[in-house]
């Protein structure tokens, strides 16, 4: 694809094994030249509701993209990566493009081999069947009460520590599909809101200053050398504070580092 030319994105699962060398796996893409990275989680249950093993831990997650970001940032404007990309335009206003943070969802229906459309690829199941396109029009379907209702149930059903959350305008609650975890609100908080909020946090003071710099209009040159310098100045004011991602370890010894 890069002989001729033809953009790709890579689709990068994050499980419980290559969560612990972010590094790693960062370095790897840009040996091949990788331009557009996208990072999902796995996040599994067996058939009676336990965690899969090769599922990531939320902090572990939250820990795995704070080290990725570390790295990018000295890349900034070469390499693009979806959850960076989509965090920006949260903070600068624009919102979230991404299904897993917009406030509603269901456009990211799903056609299976023999024509039956369902309302999202992570929920191929009966009650999310919309019909089948030998039958039925796919706009009909798309525009139909049951998805219409499908999509805004994501925001209808926040469990209150989201609704509380300094991030909703951004996170709003997460995938629907990863709202597994009871916390007897009546509704459910999504299995990866610990490493989301790590994560957030972490990045907060670097969306801040990048929102600055795009309104002020500056060049990518610019925005990179200065958001190293934020970089640099974390590093040497918090080196030796207790990293907040919550392992015990100095920040130079951690996430910063």
């Amino acid at each position: 694809m890069k002989e001729y030319q033809v953009d790709y994105n890579i689709l990068t699962v994050v499980n419980n094994v290559n969560a612990k060398t972010p590094e790693a796996v960062y370095q790897f893409f840009k040996e091949i030249k990788a331009d557009f990275i996208q990072f999902i989680p796995i996040v599994e249950q067996d058939q009676e509701g336990n965690i899969i093993s090769r599922s990531v831990e939320p902090k572990e997650y939250g820990k795995f993209l704070i080290r990725v970001f570390n790295q990018w940032l000295k890349d900034l404007g070469d390499i693009f990566i979806q959850i960076f990309e989509e965090s920006l335009s949260a903070w600068v206003g624009y919102g979230a493009n991404l299904c897993v943070f917009s406030r509603e969802c269901g456009n990211a229906a799903v056609i299976e081999h023999n024509g039956d459309l369902y309302s999202c690829d992570h929920f191929v199941e009966p009650e999310y069947k919309l019909g089948n396109i030998k039958e039925k029009d796919i706009l009909a379907m798309m525009n139909s009460k049951q998805q219409q209702d499908f999509g805004r149930t994501k925001k209808e059903k926040l469990n209150q520590k989201c609704l509380k959350c300094n991030y909703l305008f951004f996170c709003n609650g997460g995938c629907p599909k990863n709202r597994i975890v009871d916390t007897g609100d009546g509704y459910k908080l999504n299995y990866l809101c610990e490493g989301y909020k790590l994560f957030f946090d972490y990045i907060d003071p670097y969306m801040q200053k990048l929102s600055q710099l795009l309104k002020q209009q500056k060049s990518p040159k610019i925005m990179k050398e200065e958001i190293l310098k934020l970089y640099q100045e974390i590093w040497d004011v918090g080196r030796n504070d207790p990293c907040p991602c919550g392992s015990g370890k100095k920040y130079k010894k951690c996430c910063i580092y």
